[in-house]
């Protein structure tokens, strides 16, 4: 017998304040082209929004509504961003709200506290607030302690990426572990392939270690400088580091500094990285804190061996140390110099190592991602249902 469909779809409105294509931008556009169960709605920043246009949704602007500083958490900011999103909603009236981030998470839970409160929202923090707090060296202030209390208890329910996000939430800032899912990032392996294949400007002549990423802080860029340096001195090689950000200038400052700027390719931010990381010997991610790690399941689907930090959190629940990756100390320049250096002199177990990391993005498929998504709003939508006739709290 086949199962009863919906004449309708429940109308899905996702919100990302974001200017830059990353990791969480990328799972959004995802779930966007994937999750067939909904009607789909966007509301995001204009400067990535042409990203997004392939998909087949409604798209809506931040700065329609004069809202032009997405991670500024400052108490009128995001009263103005919940304005935005109040209006939004209005116009849509969708049946449940899907915010990104820890800033959208707390632009929605703002908007849901003053402005519909019966619409079910799923936030999500995607990242490690201690690893965060940690690589800054200070603990979370005051106002950053209501934002974190805001995005735990304010939604109905929120998603994280990894294992390791959803026990920090537990254990270090009193989240509820009934209002938590863990739900893992997905990539479209067929995809990344396909698009590994396009064609560069630059010729490979040497070794090629590649990062891929934001240019910030939260990556490192010190310790894989000092890192390249040590293996530079022992075989010839080029870092090559794909993207752009705050940190460019320093990061050319350093390795000028270390004397290894020539040997040091900035290719600047490219919407289709695979192609550099698909000819590295090495992927290296080298970061303070992850939420989950994308760049390391495409570096596996692409069979690049990979060296990542044990950082909170993520890179451990991918990465089987000396199975299909290495990991290695945060902040520590030798140990990753050494494991690049075992990967560049041991052909058996870097064939090995490549064809374990194959086997494993494998688990982390799109498809499995957009089935645990589906799941999940699904369940919330029923619990809110639910409770409109009377029934117990989605929150009990």
């Amino acid at each position: 017998m086949t199962p009863d469909v919906p004449a309708v779809k429940p109308r899905l409105l996702v919100i990302l304040p974001a200017d830059v294509i990353g990791g969480a931008e990328t799972v959004v556009f995802n779930l966007l082209t994937g999750l067939r169960g909904f009607d789909c709605a966007l509301l995001t920043q204009s400067a990535i929004a042409e990203f997004y246009r392939r998909c087949d949704i409604r798209l809506y602007l931040f700065d329609d509504w004069r809202c032009g500083q997405p991670y500024r958490l400052s108490v009128d900011n995001s009263l103005r961003y919940a304005w935005a999103i109040r209006s939004v909603v209005r116009r849509e009236r969708p049946q449940l709200v899907l915010s990104i981030m820890h800033n959208g998470t707390l632009f929605a839970a703002l908007a849901k506290r003053l402005f519909f409160p019966d619409i079910p929202l799923a936030g999500t923090i995607l990242g490690s607030l201690t690893g965060y707090f940690t690589s800054v060296g200070r603990g979370p202030t005051l106002l950053e302690r209501w934002v974190i209390h805001c995005c735990l208890t304010l939604p109905n329910r929120v998603i994280v990426p990894s294992r390791g996000v959803f026990e920090d939430l537990v254990d270090a800032y009193g989240a509820a572990p009934g209002r938590l899912e863990v739900i893992y990032n997905g990539i479209d392996i067929d995809d990344v392939r396909r698009k590994a294949g396009q064609p560069i400007e630059l010729a490979k002549d040497r070794t090629w270690i590649v990062s891929a990423s934001r240019f910030g802080s939260q990556k490192d860029f010190p310790t894989l400088l000092a890192a390249f340096k040590d293996v530079l001195a022992h075989r010839p090689a080029k870092l090559v580091l794909v993207g752009d950000g705050e940190l460019r200038r320093d990061i050319e400052r350093v390795a000028s500094e270390f004397g290894i700027r020539e040997h040091v390719v900035l290719v600047g931010f490219r919407e289709n990285p695979f192609p550099y990381m698909a000819q590295a010997d090495i992927f290296v991610l080298s970061s303070f804190f992850e939420g989950f790690g994308n760049v390391i399941v495409e570096a596996m689907a692409l069979g690049v061996p990979v060296v990542a930090t044990d950082c909170p959190s993520g890179p451990g629940e991918i990465i089987s140390d000396g199975e299909n990756g290495f990991l290695v100390p945060v902040g520590d320049a030798h140990a990753l110099a050494d494991r690049c250096a075992t990967l560049l002199s041991d052909d058996e177990r870097r064939s090995a190592m490549v064809r374990s990391g194959l086997d494993r993005a494998d688990q982390f498929s799109v498809g499995k991602m957009l089935a645990a998504f589906d799941g999940y709003l699904n369940e919330i939508l029923t619990g809110a249902r639910f409770d409109s006739l009377g029934g117990s709290s989605i929150d009990g």
